[in-house]
């Protein structure tokens, strides 16, 4: 594939983080949109905005370190420390910057006495917009790859960050194609039912069906990952969600229910 779109002896842009650039700034452009739709204070944002990124940076390389301790913490000295301020190393975790974003931004909003659920119903929309521009980010560079496979579509990649050399799934657009699908439901549905028109409804829905789509794509993913009990930490994380936000969201449904 395209692990790198340009280099020359002094710069080199990896695509992956071309496209993280444009899912950041595409999704910023859309969140603005639908936060002034809502009528929130979204200039919380822009006041805070230093906080946000530090908060965003922090979480990214704290995760990463817990993901790669074999190579980071052979022992804990004073290298340790410098290591995790080298951020110069291009280690950073997605999830964990959206982590940190979001717990300052939960933060920031409950200080404010803002209704929380309309930040989230505005947000994660343009949120899964930029995951998808991400993972085909992803898909190009090599990243978040799949299980080799014998299937038509398998992608073969001759890059050193991908372990096979045979074929795999390429389970990044089979992210983006399932985030598709979940968007365009919850489009239909909000033309047939008021279920959306609660705070916090399009959240939990959207969240349920995104946990859902992301721990099974963890059945056909070959990258390395941290396992626990030979499974992949990111299934456990997925599948928790996907079981609490379900019952949160059936608990909404029924409520809906009876109030109709």
């Amino acid at each position: 594939m395209f692990p790198t779109i340009y280099q020359n002896t002094y710069i080199s842009l990896q695509t992956l983080w071309v496209f993280a650039v444009a899912a950041m700034l595409i999704g910023s452009y859309l969140a603005v949109k639908r936060l002034k739709r809502r009528r929130v204070n979204f200039t919380l944002i822009i006041e805070h905005s230093t906080s946000f990124l530090v908060s965003a940076v922090l979480g990214s390389r704290i995760v990463y370190f817990i993901l790669n301790t074999d190579a980071y913490f052979p022992a804990f000295d004073f290298r340790t420390l410098f290591n995790f301020i080298s951020i110069w190393d291009q280690g950073f975790s997605l999830w964990g910057g959206v982590l940190g974003m979001l717990s300052m931004l939960t933060y920031r909003i409950h200080k404010e006495k803002e209704n929380i659920w309309k930040w989230f119903d505005a947000l994660i929309v343009p949120g899964l917009l930029a995951f998808m521009i991400g993972n085909f980010g992803a898909f190009l560079g090599g990243y978040s790859y799949g299980n080799p496979t014998d299937l038509p579509w398998g992608v073969t990649y001759h890059i050193q960050n991908v372990r096979y050399t045979v074929p795999v799934h390429p389970t990044q657009i089979y992210a983006i194609i399932a985030i598709s699908l979940l968007l365009w439901s919850k489009f239909k549905l909000k033309k047939k039912t008021q279920f959306f028109e609660t705070d916090g409804n399009t959240s939990i829905y959207l969240t349920t069906g995104f946990s859902g789509i992301y721990c099974l794509l963890n059945f056909f993913r070959g990258d390395l990952m941290l396992m626990i009990f030979d499974i992949r930490l990111s299934m456990i994380v997925s599948g928790l969600l996907f079981i609490i936000s379900s019952i949160y969201l059936y608990k909404r449904y029924r409520k809906y229910n009876e109030s109709i």
